[in-house]
């Protein structure tokens, strides 16, 4: 008998085998162990309950792992018949259970555990917080051991600056400016009026006397480089770009971009009064707003291949992927992925939530790679962050998220950060050439030309915005917005209510329709300032939704009589996206024409495709990794010295070398470089050994 129990706790512990990665492996052991078992009851030997317990539970654990789901809960059922107050087979079954689909059944395992009090220790060490659901749609309530802790965690990531910060609501009513510059800005607490709150204003609490301070909208750009204070702003007292500068105005705006582009501050919810009041549906299309982009799935086999291929699910035949050649189970392998489509074309994955998962940038990852990859803990990227944030506030799910992708689309335009409400119209750019003549014709697939058959270039300053409301069957003309001081609400032009012509035409600060009034207080409200933010969200959505209930792209008009070729509905061409240049590639020839590219080595040694320039504080490395042995008289050979001219020049340069370096490495790993390459231009010297 102590044989047999000798030889059944000797079978590998599950914590060793899931850092390994021997699911399999483990499984069968943990068979074998069963086996034992069983034929050590048909001997009459005694084997300890909670040994065999531990051995379905652990099995239960790496069948979850597995996504055998079914068999998880079968272990789960055995596991409870010998023990049937099992806190940790009640646990595991929830987990499956909640897998499947099955959400009303996991809500009663974890309703069953709460009621074992001996074990709610051992809960407390699991970190067990599970979301159950009545149905697919409904959140019915959320399970937490230690539910004041829960709230306690919420309330950190909502707001990390609340120990030092201050933070109130205003609008350009009750903080206008009073003068040209920028910090003429003046608070008027006790203004009476209807304060619109869209101004975030903020100040340090051990200094409150030094009033309030506007933090604008962190910039919507790539650049993940630290946030520096504007030096024109420091230099000469104003700023050439005005709002549109993506450098701080002050301190506060450091604080406060750094903490919401690590995702762990969000400014609606400053002032909210609990977190469960975060709308999922809501928070996911200001995610795609902010980011300019939107959720869909992907294979993940196809992504992670290398060289990365972007293959969606196959139209002809729903149960695979486009990728013909590999032909992967789409559902099985799908991941959930975020498309951001401008000018180029860029894919981030985000990873599924588990409990595990901490709220913070791996700095591997943003800088040159993960070498753990998938079964890192940290985000991978800022929209994966705010992502998995967003889940652990509401409990939504990746579908939920993809489905609420079609609901940002179809409904208009996104709500921003002003006044929240959704642009219910439907709009469209048009060759202004033809307008004048009566007719509507969109832009071509290349961007270059017009649809019309005289082909007139589809330039900025040939392009009008139009826009037809629900009331009106009408396309109406949207001129851009007065370059004039913001007023508190647009008004229609007298001349145009007494419908007369306005002697000042294009250049009237007035609104010349209803439709024109409201375009102009939509993006007044959201900051878009300029057109072209309009235009390019309009491509956006149209790229994105096409033809998706009349909201993006109306069909054309008689006179816009378009040849359908026979490539325009087939299905995408399987081939290499490079991530770095955001550029798809149709055949092997075409991929290395492109990874051997100046462009694209440049891109290589870039910090997220950004200028390698803007994350250095120093010039770019001599090639002699020493102090400038004229520095004490006074190098006469300036920024051309070969020699580093200070301790912290040469630690730069060290750093620089090795993070180039590395992010040469993780290029050839995943397959951006040729194999054969070695020359990079400027950086041969750094990467010699």
């Amino acid at each position: 008998q102590n044989s047999l129990s000798e030889k059944i706790r000797k079978q590998p512990q599950y914590e060793t085998l899931i850092l390994e990665g021997e699911l399999e492996q483990g499984v069968r052991e943990y068979s074998e162990g069963l086996n034992v078992s069983c034929y050590a009851s048909g001997e009459d030997i005694q084997i300890p309950e909670a040994l065999v317990e531990s051995l379905y539970v652990n099995r239960a654990t790496a069948y979850h792992s597995m996504g055998e789901y079914d068999q998880g809960v079968k272990d789960c059922d055995r596991a409870l018949e010998v023990c049937k107050e099992s806190c940790r087979a009640l646990y595991r079954k929830a987990l499956c259970l909640k897998e499947l689909g099955k959400y009303k059944e996991a809500y009663n395992c974890t309703t069953d555990c709460l009621l074992i009090t001996r074990l709610v220790n051992e809960s407390q060490n699991l970190g067990f917080t599970i979301r159950a659901f009545v149905n697919e749609e409904k959140l019915l309530s959320g399970f937490s051991p230690f539910q004041e802790r829960k709230e306690e965690t919420q309330t950190t990531v909502s707001n990390p600056l609340s120990s030092t910060h201050e933070f109130l609501q205003a609008c350009s009513a009750c903080f206008p400016r009073e003068g040209q510059g920028i910090h003429t800005f003046v608070h008027k607490p006790d203004l009476v009026h209807s304060c619109m709150q869209d101004i975030l204003l903020c100040r340090r609490k051990e200094s409150p006397s030094l009033g309030w301070t506007r933090v604008r909208p962190i910039p919507r750009t790539t650049f993940t480089a630290p946030f520096v204070l504007c030096k024109n702003l420091q230099n000469n007292g104003w700023c050439q770009y005005g709002e549109a500068c993506t450098f701080a105005y002050n301190q506060l705006e450091i604080d406060v971009w750094t903490e919401e582009r690590k995702g762990t501050l969000e400014r609606s919810l400053l002032f909210e009064t609990a977190a469960s009041k975060l709308d999922p549906v809501e928070s996911i299309r200001r995610l795609q707003w902010e980011h300019k982009g939107m959720f869909i799935f992907l294979c993940q086999e196809c992504y992670n291949n290398k060289p990365r291929i972007i293959s969606k699910r196959c139209r002809d035949s729903p149960t695979i992927c486009s990728n013909l050649d590999a032909r992967h189970t789409f559902d099985a392998n799908k991941c959930l992925a975020f498309v951001v489509r401008n000018h180029n074309v860029n894919y981030s994955k985000v990873r599924p939530l588990s409990l595990l998962c901490q709220l913070d940038l791996c700095h591997q990852a943003t800088r040159y790679g993960c070498q753990r990859q998938d079964k890192c803990y940290y985000a991978h990227s800022i929209i994966e962050l705010k992502t998995w944030r967003v889940q652990r506030l509401t409990g939504t799910h990746h579908h939920k998220i993809v489905e609420s992708r079609v609901y940002w689309s179809v409904c208009g335009q996104p709500c921003g950060s002003g006044s929240g409400k959704v642009l219910n119209k439907k709009m469209k750019f048009s060759c202004a050439q033809c307008w004048c003549d009566g007719l509507i014709s969109e832009p071509d697939k290349s961007l270059k030309y017009c649809t019309a058959k005289t082909k007139h270039k589809w330039t900025k300053d040939r392009r009008v915005l139009l826009v037809k409301s629900l009331e009106r069957s009408k396309w109406v003309q949207v001129r851009s917005l007065p370059q004039t001081k913001r007023p508190a609400q647009y008004d229609i032009c007298p001349r145009v209510l007494d419908r007369k012509k306005c002697s000042y035409s294009a250049n009237c600060t007035f609104a010349h329709s209803q439709e024109e009034k409201e375009m102009w207080t939509y993006m007044k409200n959201n900051d878009l300032w300029d057109m072209q933010q309009i235009y390019d969200m309009w491509l956006t959505l149209n790229g994105q939704n096409h033809q998706a209930n009349g909201a993006g792209v109306t069909q054309p008009v008689p006179e816009e009589k378009c040849i359908a070729m026979p490539t325009d509905n087939v299905e995408p061409m399987s081939g290499f996206h490079c991530r770095l240049c955001g550029r798809h590639s149709n055949s092997e020839r075409q991929w290395q024409q492109h990874i051997s590219s100046e462009k694209h080595k440049d891109r290589v040694f870039s910090y997220e495709g950004e200028d390698e320039a803007l994350m250095w504080n120093y010039r770019f490395p001599g090639t002699n990794f020493e102090l400038c042995p004229k520095l004490d008289g006074g190098c006469k050979d300036g920024v051309g010295c070969d020699f580093a001219h200070s301790p912290e020049e040469l630690k730069e340069w060290t750093e620089r070398r090795d993070f180039l370096r590395q992010k040469l490495a993780q290029a050839r790993e995943d397959m951006l470089i040729m194999p054969d390459e070695l020359d990079f231009g400027k950086y041969n010297f750094l990467l010699q050994d």
